[in-house]
């Protein structure tokens, strides 16, 4: 799929697009971009039309002007997001699939949209808040020297996300080409590499920072609380959704889950079972 691009906030948003039928939105999360997707929506094109976009400062979308972390933070994020869902007209009767932050943020818009969102599935999504203290937070020796002075030198000119993070998270050797697609966005070393890493400083970890750790709770307590048709994709062995989040994600309403291979990329390491498990519920349980 070649992108698109749509403005929005002044800024160009890039998209893919392909299929026809009733509108799929998938969001990708930290540090991947819409190709992520881009053999689940090969497979469901036939049914259905697919878009995946490329969140504002990642992909071949813009980057945002300036330096620091407030230009990337959730809020903000969660802005660029509205505009352009709304400008490619996918703000009603819009199935959400996210993975990561993807799916962070497809809870967030549906949980401020109320009726917009038809159906919602999430894949290895830090969709509840965790902590260090009680076992649940990302790896603390890697994530806390994130969320520290050592950041900037490890994402802004070692490129970690890209260079070790993503083939740790997959269980098989991604490709070169693979590598190299996810490089390209990231190829200069500098600010242009700000949004992963404030990513890293997002993730809601024992209430830090607190107006995540809002907004990631109250995402929760919506998809708790509300009837709207879920699919849980957990990986086997997973890396986010296990123990304790697996627990708490388990327990909202109507939510099928399914198990595919794969450890926290789960598109680079189960696609054609993601596509069939998406398929299959988009028909049971959206499409009734």
């Amino acid at each position: 799929m070649q992108p698109s691009n749509v403005d929005v906030l002044g800024h160009r948003m890039a998209y893919r697009r392909v299929g026809s039928g009733r509108d799929v939105l998938f969001l990708h999360g930290n540090p991947t971009s819409s190709l992520l997707w881009a053999d689940v929506v090969a497979d469901l094109s036939d049914a259905y039309r697919c878009t995946a976009v490329d969140l504002i400062g990642m992909g071949d979308s813009d980057r945002l002007p300036g330096t620091g972390d407030a230009r990337y933070g959730f809020a903000e994020h969660a802005r660029y997001l509205d505009a352009a869902v709304q400008a490619l007209g996918l703000d009603r009767d819009v199935v959400l699939v996210g993975h990561d932050w993807g799916g962070v943020l497809a809870a967030d818009w549906a949980r401020r949209h109320p009726g917009a969102a038809r159906a919602l599935a999430h894949l290895e999504a830090g969709v509840v808040p965790v902590s260090w203290r009680e076992g649940t937070g990302p790896d603390p020796e890697l994530f806390g020297a994130l969320r520290g002075p050592d950041g900037e030198r490890m994402v802004l000119q070692e490129n970690v996300f890209v260079e070790v993070v993503l083939q740790a998270g997959t269980q098989r050797m991604l490709t070169p080409a693979e590598l190299e697609a996810h490089r390209r966005p990231f190829a200069e070393p500098g600010e242009g590499r700000r949004a992963m890493l404030t990513w890293a400083r997002q993730i809601p970890i024992d209430g830090d920072p607190p107006e995540v750790h809002d907004r990631v709770a109250a995402g929760a307590g919506f998809l708790a609380g509300s009837s709207l048709p879920k699919l849980l994709v957990r990986g086997d062995p997973g890396a986010v959704v296990i123990g304790a989040v697996l627990e708490a994600c388990r327990r909202w309403p109507r939510q099928r889950e399914v198990v595919v291979p794969g450890r926290h990329f789960l598109p680079h390491d189960s696609s054609p079972a993601i596509a069939a498990a998406l398929r299959a519920w988009l028909e049971e349980e959206v499409s009734v």
